[in-house]
């Protein structure tokens, strides 16, 4: 799996790099914004910036690929710019998302599969991540099926 990591690095630190981006603070190739919003594309170091007060996921496996990030509830990830070249909902994060991870500094997040905070949901507590929902969390069922998060409490 190392290989397939630093592959989706190399990349995405090339697709940004053709497009004339140039590296900043900022550890996103993606990050989720709002529809109407602003969307970064940087390149890609697969990292959640520590205690951040940040959700983040990613379109691939072991952090890999684009990444967006949340630090309030969202109800509808349709919601939430993509440009990653997801196909599920193109253009949005909604079922696109292939790992996790809670770098928020006050509680446990809540990641659903359906918008509305309905359906199942798989908590994360501060600092934990799930790197493969098939293998890590043995819960494929998660894979490229999250809708919406909501902290501190399931709704």
């Amino acid at each position: 799996m190392r290989k397939r990591q630093v592959a989706g690095t190399v990349a995405a630190l090339a697709a940004a790099v053709s497009l004339g981006c140039g590296a900043t603070a900022e550890a996103s190739a993606a990050t989720a914004a709002p529809r109407g919003g602003t969307t970064s594309l940087t390149p890609q170091i697969n990292t959640c910036p520590v205690s951040s007060g940040y959700a983040c996921f990613w379109v691939d496996s072991y952090r890999g690929g684009a990444m967006g990030k949340v630090s309030g509830n969202n109800s509808n990830y349709m919601n939430l710019s993509n440009s990653s070249g997801c196909t599920a909902y193109p253009g949005t994060w909604n079922d696109c998302i292939s790992s996790i991870e809670n770098q928020g500094t006050q509680c446990t997040v809540y990641f659903w599969t359906d918008a509305g905070y309905t359906g199942r949901y798989h908590s994360l507590s501060i600092g934990d991540r799930v790197d493969d929902f098939a293998t890590g969390y043995n819960d494929p069922s998660f894979n490229d099926s999250i809708s919406s998060n909501h902290w501190c409490t399931p709704s």
